[in-house]
């Protein structure tokens, strides 16, 4: 019993580790592999922090998270925390650095450095998350020292909606200088992004011989959507296209102005408003 007891204490996690190396070169991140996306408490994104940094036209997600939310999410491999000089992948952001650098099985078990300038030069990758079918995918996620020390880059913000869904926001300046490079409009387009004022009838009545007529000003701040947030939003029903006002919008009243090509990036997941709004 002692001896057997023996084996399956050491023996066997010694060989499955001797096949996990054995896969040499063999990416861990396939394409479908680990696909299943987790299922987050949505208040996790509450205290995160995000911005994008752009390296040339490719926009970078950096983001931190508190400790106590980011354990909460699952690891693919590695830890989930990042340490005082590491950073964490999110499980698209990790799949295509792997194929990229031809990380092996064991660089990502027990951690690789890459030199990325966006993050101000080398830094050591010690965890990878699962896929979780949100912007956390597609994240460099860094101690917050290391997140406040980094350019300001574009902020975006969380907001949630009714059931306590996590929205991002990305505001663009007055004179549009921070719109991303290289976006192409599916509908609407940029001559439409300016605010617009619609007369609401309240009241309609005669009095004394006279029709009365009271109206209300209300106006639409422009909302452009990026495809995976737009297709979200037809799916739903939530809207039929451009044009289309929504009343009390996140505490507001938008129109959609705009729906965008798909990028392949962080920037099909984001709500493109004015500053301000």
């Amino acid at each position: 019993m002692e001896q057997k007891s023996i084996i399956t204490e050491y023996v066997k996690p010694i060989v499955f580790t001797i096949l996990v190396l054995a896969v040499g070169t063999a990416l861990l991140y396939q394409q479908g592999y680990f696909s299943v996306n987790q299922r987050l408490n949505p208040m996790i994104f509450g205290d995160m922090k995000v911005k994008i940094i752009f390296e040339g036209n490719t926009p970078e997600f950096v983001g931190y998270i508190p400790d106590d939310k980011l354990i909460q999410i699952p690891a693919l491999a590695g830890d989930q925390i990042p340490q005082q000089d590491s950073m964490v992948l999110g499980y698209d952001e990790a799949r295509d650095m792997a194929q990229e650098n031809n990380i092996t099985a064991s660089q990502a078990i027990f951690g690789y450095a890459v030199d990325e300038e966006f993050l101000g030069g080398e830094i050591k990758v010690t965890g990878m998350l699962k896929k979780t079918g949100t912007i956390l995918d597609m994240m460099h996620i860094l101690p917050k020292r290391k997140y406040d020390s980094l350019p300001e880059g574009q902020r975006i913000d969380v907001k949630y909606t009714e059931d306590k869904m996590p929205k991002f926001f990305y505001y663009i300046n007055p004179d549009g200088s921070n719109w991303p490079a290289n976006l192409a409009f599916a509908s609407g387009g940029l001559e439409n992004f300016r605010p617009r004022r619609v007369d609401r009838q309240i009241i309609d009545l005669s009095a004394y011989g006279l029709n009365i007529h009271m109206n209300q000003n209300k106006t639409y701040q422009p909302l452009v959507l990026g495809s995976q947030e737009a297709k979200m939003m037809l799916d739903e029903k939530l809207i039929t296209g451009v044009g289309d006002r929504l009343d009390g919008f996140f505490g507001g009243d938008a129109y959609v102005a705009g729906i965008l090509n798909p990028t392949g990036t962080s920037l099909d997941m984001l709500h493109y408003m004015p500053a301000g709004s």
